[in-house]
C-alpha cells in the first residue's frame, strides 16, 4: 500500500525534558520515513532542545518571534509541503510503531473524513498520579466534563464526548458525524488532517486549534474519524506545574477572546454554573471520583477534587483581574 506524505508540526521552547521521547517515538514508526517531514517552530530556546532538534535530523526548524503555541501554530501551517498535517507538542509521545499507519487509515478509506484523532490518553501505572488522572477522565480541563465536550475517552462517564453526533464503527477506528455548534474539543494534541482541508481556515497570525475546527465543521466538513490508538501526554507532574498551566490557559484564553470563535462562554453556562456548584459543595465531585474508580480502579482519581478546586479557583481568579488588565501569560523563564 502506498502511504501518503505526513507533516509533523511541533512547537517547542525549552522543551528538552520530553522532546527527546517524542522525537524518538516518530522516529521508531514503521512508516516510510521520506513521507514523514518533522517542522518545529522555536520559541528561542535556551536549553538542549535545539541540540537535540539537530540530533533527530529534524527537517526544518524555524524561529517563532511571537512565543506562543498558537503562533507557531500558524507559522507550521504555512510551511507543510505534505498531503497531512499531524499536530503535536513536545510533550506528546506516538503509542506503538504502527500509530501513523493506523491514524492515516480511515482518511485512506473515505475521502469525506477530514481529519483523525486518537481515541485515548496513554495511561501508564507507572505515570505519576497527575497524569493517570487526566488520562483516565480522557480531559485535560474538568470544565469539559461538565459541558460534555471533552475529545477523549473518558472512564468516568464510559464516553469519548457527550457533544451530540453519529457515529460508525469500522476496524479500529469509529467516523462521527458532527454537529455545528456542538463540537468536541479537538483539534490539537494528535490532530491528523488533510493539509489543503486545514488551510480553509489556517489563516493569520495565530492559529486557535479548536476554533479551527469548529469553523471547519460549520462549513460542513462533519466526518472525522476516533482511531483505537493511545497519545502520550506529560500533563503535570504535580498540581504546581498544573497550576502553571491553568494560568496560562485561561489568560491566554480571555486576552484573545473577542478573537475566538469556539462557544465556550455561551453555548452551555448551565453546564459552567454546575461546575462551580459541584466543586463548592465538594460531595458531588466525590461521587464522580467513585464512578471513576468503579470503571478503572486507581487511587490517581482522587486528584479530581483538587484539580476541580484549583481550576475553578484560578479561572475566578482571572476573569477579576482580566476585568481590569488583560494580557496573555508570560512565557519568561517557561519549561515544560
Amino acid at each position: 500500500m502506498a502511504y501518503p506524505g505526513i507533516s509533523i508540526l511541533i512547537p517547542t521552547l525549552n522543551a528538552e525534558r520530553y522532546l527527546e521521547g517524542c522525537l524518538q517515538s516518530i522516529r521508531m514508526q514503521d512508516y516510510p520515513p521520506e513521507q514523514i517531514e518533522i517542522i518545529v517552530a522555536d520559541a528561542g530556546s535556551v536549553d538542549s532542545t535545539l541540540d537535540l532538534l539537530k540530533q533527530y535530523k529534524v527537517d526544518k526548524v524555524v524561529p517563532n518571534p511571537r512565543v506562543t503555541g498558537e503562533a507557531a501554530r500558524a507559522i507550521l501551517n504555512g510551511l507543510a509541503t505534505k498531503d497531512f498535517v499531524l499536530s503535536i507538542d513536545s510533550d506528546n509521545y506516538l503509542v506503538g510503531r504502527n500509530w501513523l499507519r493506523r491514524m492515516i487509515a480511515p482518511l485512506q478509506d473515505d475521502p469525506k473524513v477530514f481529519a483523525s484523532e486518537p481515541m485515548w490518553w496513554d495511561y501508564k501505572r507507572s505515570d505519576p498520579g497527575l497524569n493517570r488522572y487526566f488520562a483516565l477522565s480522557g480531559i485535560n480541563d474538568p470544565v469539559s466534563l461538565f459541558m460534555g465536550n471533552y475529545g477523549r475517552y473518558s472512564f468516568m462517564t464510559g464516553k469519548w464526548t457527550n457533544m451530540p453526533h453519529k457515529e460508525e464503527a469500522h476496524q479500529g477506528y469509529l467516523v462521527a458525524e458532527l454537529v455545528p455548534g456542538h463540537v468536541p474539543t479537538m483539534g490539537a494534541n494528535g490532530f491528523l488532517v488533510r493539509t489543503k482541508v486545514l488551510r480553509e481556515v489556517a489563516t493569520g497570525d495565530f492559529y486557535f486549534d479548536i476554533d479551527a475546527v469548529n469553523e471547519l465543521v460549520a462549513a460542513g466538513h462533519r466526518r472525522v474519524a476516533k482511531v483505537e490508538v493511545a497519545l502520550g501526554h506529560h500533563f503535570a507532574k504535580d498540581l504546581p506545574a498544573l497550576r502553571r498551566k491553568v494560568r496560562r490557559r485561561i489568560e491566554d484564553f480571555l486576552y484573545w477572546r473577542d478573537k475566538r470563535s469556539y462557544p465556550w462562554l455561551r453555548s452551555n453556562n448551565v453546564a459552567i454554573v454546575r461546575f462551580v456548584a459541584y466543586t463548592m459543595l465538594v460531595v458531588p465531585l466525590a461521587i464522580q471520583v467513585t464512578r471513576g474508580w468503579l470503571r478503572k480502579r486507581d487511587i490517581a482519581w482522587l486528584y479530581h477534587i483538587p484539580v476541580c478546586w484549583l481550576t475553578l479557583w484560578l479561572y475566578a481568579w482571572a476573569v477579576l483581574r482580566s476585568r481590569g488588565h488583560r494580557t496573555p501569560y508570560s512565557r519568561e523563564g517557561w519549561q515544560h
